[in-house]
Parts: structure tokens; sequence; C-alpha cells
């Protein structure tokens, strides 16, 4: 193909400035490129320095990426860009794998009032991957920047298709210059969809491959601190984690499984403290922006407490999530996704067989549980049906490709009795903290607060005992 020149390529787009621009990087992954191979990347780069590029969390396309930037030092990769991308790259040594020169074109359109309307891009690249021959290629881009014209990016995106670009398979530069070995499926790429024909380790593979690509996901925001629902979300992923393994403990070895959970259980707890107190902050500050009068600065005193802890918890965590026990935690995980330890007899079978005895006992348990609940049920009581309702919730989603609509309604009305009850469990848990924080409150004002918070917290506690068994009712007449 041969561009146009500039002038006819925007010929009628306006006014526009043209610039040259020379990138050289240099790019560093694991041997076997689990790295580029999970769209991940860690470069240095002459103009912008270190710069880590991990998949976004969100359900957006699959190669918009987040990017974390690490200042200008040559030399090694930061510590903190080596942190961030640990749990792709985890026991593998990390170390130069190609370098890419980059000659860049960049034309601006301008708008009337001279703001840019249009950015395009033409990058004649010239790469160089350990043990493969050099490699050139040319990319054009095409961009409407924020508050652009997306008429203009049309018409020259038009102008480029007449002259003979075409718009190939979306691939970074570093997967182009590293060739077919970067093009191969990540350590948790997705697994084949689940069906009526899958087998005992077809559902295994992808319940656990599902809940630890989440985890995976999740480190970076978690690490970064500022962002309550990665932490959640990374809870979640343990807690899925431990219940699937110990649903599918008839068709999986039982010591190997029971491994991953004590593990797994120990890292829930440090996210756990991290979540615990995220969330009672943000009740906290909610309520105290409803208190009568001004007795709301009151109780400062009381979310700055429980602020500090907050932070305390999370360093605990980086220091769990810095460890050789969290690597070695994520190196079993992902050969457990790849490669689940199966009872020898029972792999190969049909996983639609094995749905009703696999549901049986979770669903036995919360059943058993709910029976032994007093009149009036105790709050540890109620937490401990949660849990059950919880980890056979888990258990019928694990089930729902195979099973369908019976099962998505079921998690659905255990979903209502987890929820009702975590409401519960909540509202126990901010009245003990509340008491407790009262007793060490710096004057009346701060215990009278405390002791307002504790109030609104004992109506949410008295509605959800009031109506939880409703809630059960709802759950087992679906089951």
């Amino acid at each position: 193909m041969s561009l146009p020149p500039i002038d006819q390529l925007l010929r009628g787009c306006g006014t526009w400035t043209t610039e040259t621009i020379t990138q050289d990087a240099v790019y560093f992954d694991t041997a076997d490129l689990r790295l580029t191979r999970a769209g991940v990347s860690l470069r240095f780069r002459s103009d912008d320095g270190w710069t880590v590029k991990v998949p976004a969390t969100d359900k957006g396309p699959d190669l918009v990426r987040v990017e974390h930037s690490f200042g200008h030092e040559v030399g090694a990769p930061p510590r903190a860009a080596l942190e961030l991308i640990l749990p792709w790259a985890r026991s593998h040594l990390v170390g130069e794998v190609a370098r890419i020169s980059t000659r860049r074109q960049r034309t601006l359109v301008l708008s009337p009032a001279g703001k840019p309307a249009c950015e395009i891009d033409i990058d004649v690249v010239e790469g160089a991957a350990l043990g493969r021959p050099p490699t050139h290629f040319r990319e054009v881009e095409v961009e409407t920047p924020e508050r652009g014209n997306p008429r203009v990016s049309k018409r020259v995106v038009e102008r480029l298709r007449r002259a003979g670009a075409s718009a190939g398979p979306p691939r970074s530069k570093i997967a182009r210059v590293l060739g077919s070995a970067a093009d191969e499926p990540g350590d948790l790429a997705s697994t084949v969809g689940l069906d009526r024909t899958a087998t005992n380790r077809d559902l295994v593979r992808a319940s656990i491959t599902k809940a630890v690509r989440s985890l995976v996901d999740h480190d970076a925001a978690v690490r970064a601190g500022a962002d309550p629902e990665a932490v959640h979300q990374a809870r979640v992923a343990t807690r899925r984690l431990r219940s699937h393994l110990h649903t599918f403990r008839p068709i999986v070895d039982e010591g190997w499984s029971e491994s991953l959970r004590t593990e797994l259980q120990w890292l829930g707890n440090e996210l756990g403290a991290v979540r615990d107190a995220d969330v009672l902050l943000d009740q906290l500050e909610a309520r105290s922006r409803r208190l009568w009068g001004d007795l709301g600065p009151a109780t400062q005193p009381i979310t700055g407490q429980l602020r500090e802890a907050r932070e305390r918890h999370h360093l605990d965590l980086l220091d769990a999530m810095r460890s050789s026990r969290y690597v070695a935690l994520l190196d079993d995980l992902v050969e457990a996704a790849r490669s689940p330890r199966m009872r020898s007899s029972v792999g190969d079978d049909r996983a639609v067989d094995s749905v009703g005895p696999l549901t049986h006992h979770p669903w036995k348990r919360l059943r058993d549980r709910v029976r032994a609940v007093s009149d009036p049920p105790g709050s540890a009581e109620l937490h401990e049906v949660r849990k059950r309702a919880k980890q056979t919730r888990y258990a019928y989603e694990a089930m729902t490709p195979i099973v369908g609509k019976p099962a998505r309604r079921l998690a659905r009305r255990l979903t209502d009795l987890q929820d009702l009850l975590g409401d519960h469990h909540d509202a126990t848990v901010a009245i003990d903290w509340l008491r407790a924080a009262a007793a060490d409150a710096p004057d009346h004002e701060v215990s009278f607060a405390a002791g307002a918070l504790a109030a609104t917290f004992a109506d949410d506690e008295r509605r959800s005992a009031a109506q939880w068994r409703h809630t059960w009712h709802r759950a087992k007449r679906a089951h």
C-alpha cells in the first residue's frame, strides 16, 4: 500500500500540524512470554520511561488496558513495576525480550477554534527480538480525541481504505515483533463453553479458571489501594475458589484441594480485613451525613480511627502480596485451572450426571443449619446461615451453564438470602465496633454520636432478623 500525501489525505478537513517523533523501546517478559500472551506489557521507552500496561477489570473491549508509569531511570525494571506484573510472571524471571524503534509521523487536524479534532499516527516500526530475524512494518492509527470531531476521523479512515489500507486483527507492536509465540493462549485462557456434554474435568477447570482470572485481574488495583471494589472482587474470588474446591470434593483429589483451600483462607483473611473496614467506613460516613443537627461532625474521630485501621490492614495485605507464599499460591492456582487433579475414575464422566450429587451436600448443610436456628435467632446463628447460603449459591452458579434456568433461579433466591443476612451481619459488626469506639471516645459528644449511629444499625438488624425466614422459604420453593 502507498499512503497518499498528507495534504491529499486531509483535503477539505481544515488545518493541521505535523511532527515527527522517534521512540526507542525495550520490552521485558518471561522466557515463555506469559506477559505478552496475557495482554500485559512492561517496557522502557525513550520518551516516557517505564510503563506497565495491564488489562482493564471492567467488561469493555479485550484490548482496553490500564497504563501505569514508573519514572525514567535507566537500568533494571523498578521494583514497583515488577510487583504490578507479578500475578502474570509469578515465579518466573523477567528479562529483555525485544527492542522496537518507531518513527512516528503525528498529525493533528484542528477545529476552527484550534482544538484537536482528529489525530493520525503513521508509524514505521523496526523490531528485533531475541532469536528472531528483524521485523519491519507500518501502522496507521486514526483517533478521535476527547471533544474531537468523529466525522473528520471517519472521512480520513474512508480515504485510507480507498488507498488500500486494511484493518487487520488488532495486535500490539510487541506481539508482532515476537511472532507467533506471542499469539499463544495465556496461562488463564478462557475454557471451552460448558453444556450438557461437558465432563467433570471441564466443569472443574471452567469454575476454577473464572475465579482465578478475577483474582489476577484485580491484583493491580488491590495494590494501588484506592478502589474498594477491587478488594471486594479479589476477596469474592478467593471465597468462590474455596467453595468450588469444597463442592467438588467428591470428584477431585482431596489432599490437593484442601491444601489449596488452606492457602486461599490465608489470603482471604488478609483481603477480608481491608474489605470489612471498607464496608464499615462507607456505611459510617453515609449515615453520619444523615444524623440530625450538627451531630455529623462529631463522628469524625470515629471514622478517622477506622480509616487509620484500614490503612494498616492494607499495608499488611501488601506485605502478604509481596511474599513468596503469595507467588506460590498463584502458581498453584494457575496450575489448578489448567490441570485440576481429578479422581481418576470420574474425570471424564459427564458433568450433568454429577450435578445432583455435587449440589446435594451444600444444600443439605444449608437446610440443616436453618433448622437449627433458634427463635428468636441469634446473630452468630444467622451468620452461619449466611455462610452456608453463599457456599450453596456458588455451587449452583457453577452448575448454571449445564443445568440452565432452574439453577440460575435458585442462585438468585440464595443471593437474596445472603444479601439480607449480610445486612444483618454488617449491622451486628458495626454495633460492636461503635460500642468499643464510644468507650474510647475523647468526649461525651463523640460517644453520643456513636450511640446515634449504632441505633440506625440496630434498626437494620431487627428488620433483617424479622424477614430472613420469608426469604429462606422463597429459596426453598425454588429448590
